[in-house]
């Protein structure tokens, strides 16, 4: 991430009001719409058994997917990956080519079907403070829906520019993960990938547990007609039974869950 900071530094955030700001925000600005999208990165921490390492140093580092969102004038946000849905033999994740081999990591099941959570859609309510993710696992449509989570945001003196709009940090601990935000007051709503929000303005940059997921707008579209509508289809369920079904399956391994790893020469 490139955030290009001002030759004169500003003082004056740290007597911000977070909670007030983003009050007058929501209610006194006037409502904007528009797409953003962003590119996800994952750093990967995988280690090859004894018999392949001499391929270790192509085993990707990190894999990165393409977001997009789309926001509206009631607050509401709608995260989807812009690639085709996954590979119907699995879930690819990161590949490397080097000297005309290419190695390729893929979770699949027996069946076929990726054997770890495809985030479909995701749709995040203000207004409503809930939001509703669309999965498929294991071949199935899962709705989950929860309520958004209170992060409790603390503003830093630090200032910048990303996509030619201002940026400031906010950052904040979230179930002992470290989260650093980088929003735009510019645009006065108060929304982000994954579910964080409450900032008084677009987050356009998020480093989750010190930067081992990444997210990283790459261009913004306002002024556009945006209908949002929350995912219908699918069986109901909450977050902490949907984390249980997931842990069960991968333990238990009725899926016939695996991970491989592809050399093709």
């Amino acid at each position: 991430m490139q955030v290009v900071h001002p030759s004169l530094f500003r003082k004056s955030i740290s007597l911000w009001s977070l909670t007030a700001l983003t009050i007058f925000l929501v209610h006194f600005c006037a409502a904007q719409s528009g797409t953003v999208t962003y590119t996800r990165t994952i750093k990967l921490d995988i280690e090859l058994p004894p018999e392949m390492a001499r391929f270790q140093d192509m085993i990707p580092k990190a894999d990165s997917s393409l977001y997009s969102m789309d926001f509206n004038n009631a607050f509401m946000a709608s995260i989807r990956r812009v690639e085709a849905d996954d590979k119907a033999n699995g879930t690819d994740f990161g590949s490397s080519t080097a000297d005309g081999v290419t190695i390729r990591m893929r979770f699949s099941g027996l069946d076929g079907n990726s054997s770890i959570p495809n985030l479909i859609n995701s749709v995040t309510d203000i207004d409503e403070g809930l939001y509703t993710d669309h999965y498929r696992f294991l071949g199935r449509d899962f709705l989950i829906t929860g309520e958004l989570p209170l992060i409790k945001w603390k503003l830093s003196t630090e200032e910048g520019s990303f996509l030619d709009r201002r940026v400031i940090k906010a950052t904040a601990t979230v179930d002992s993960v470290s989260v650093d935000a980088w929003f735009t007051p510019e645009i006065p709503v108060p929304l982000g990938p994954e579910h964080y929000g409450g900032l008084p303005g677009l987050i356009l940059v998020l480093s989750i547990d010190d930067g081992r997921k990444m997210y990283e707008a790459n261009s913004i579209t306002m002024d556009t007609e945006v209908e949002i509508t929350t995912p219908e289809k699918g069986r109901k369920m909450t977050q902490e039974e949907f984390d249980a079904l997931v842990k069960e399956r991968m333990e238990e391994g009725v899926s016939g869950a695996a991970r491989s790893i592809i050399i093709r020469q």
